[in-house]
C-alpha cells in the first residue's frame, strides 16, 4: 500500500480540507523562497508531490493559459513567481521528473507536548546550500562484511593472475 493512501485514504487530513490546502500553499511557498525545509515526514512528502507537479506545469511556459491559472493559484506572490519561472525552470529545463529531494531526521520529543515526530528535510536540487549530510552504512552489518571479504578475494585473484 502507498504511503499516502493508508486505509483507503487519498490523502492526508492535516486538520481539514481548508486548513490542509492553505498549509501546503503555504509550505510550496516557502520551499520555492527558501529551497530547503525542516518540517514533519507527512508534511514534507505531501509538499513534495505538489512542488514537483507545480515545476512541471511551469514548463509549459508563461503564455500557457493553464500554467497561469495554476502558478497563480498556488504562488500568489510575485516574486516567487519570478524565481519559479526565471531560476528554477531553467535549473530544471533538462530534467524530466524528481526535481526534490527528501531526507528523514530523527525522531524528536517534545518535552512539554509529550508528542513524538518524525521529521524530515525537504530542499530543492541543485540549490546553492551547502549539502545534507549523507547518512553511511554501518560497515559491520553481515551484507556489508560479506561484500568487503569477497572485494579482498577478488582483488587477491587479480593481483595473482597479473602476476603470473
Amino acid at each position: 500500500m502507498p504511503r499516502g493512501m493508508p486505509h483507503g485514504n487519498s490523502f492526508r487530513k492535516f486538520g481539514g480540507p481548508d486548513k490542509r490546502l492553505h498549509l501546503l500553499k503555504t509550505l510550496v511557498n516557502a520551499l520555492i523562497k527558501h529551497e530547503r525545509l525542516e518540517t514533519t515526514f507527512a508534511k514534507a512528502y505531501e509538499t513534495q508531490k505538489y512542488v514537483e507537479r507545480l515545476i512541471d506545469i511551469t514548463k509549459y511556459g508563461k503564455s500557457n493559459l493553464y500554467c497561469n491559472d495554476m502558478v497563480n493559484f498556488w504562488v500568489p506572490e510575485e516574486a516567487q513567481q519570478n524565481k519559479l519561472f526565471n531560476v528554477l525552470l531553467p535549473r530544471y529545463s533538462e530534467h524530466s521528473r524528481k526535481y526534490t529531494r527528501l531526507a528523514v531526521l530523527t525522531e524528536w520529543t517534545d518535552k512539554d507536548m509529550k508528542s513524538h515526530g518524525k521529521m524530515a528535510v525537504i530542499e530543492l536540487k541543485g540549490n546553492p546550500l551547502p549539502p545534507l549530510p549523507v547518512k553511511e552504512g554501518n560497515p559491520h552489518t553481515l551484507q556489508n562484511v560479506l561484500l568487503a571479504a569477497a572485494k579482498q578475494d577478488w582483488d587477491y585473484q587479480r593481483s595473482n593472475v597479473k602476476e603470473n
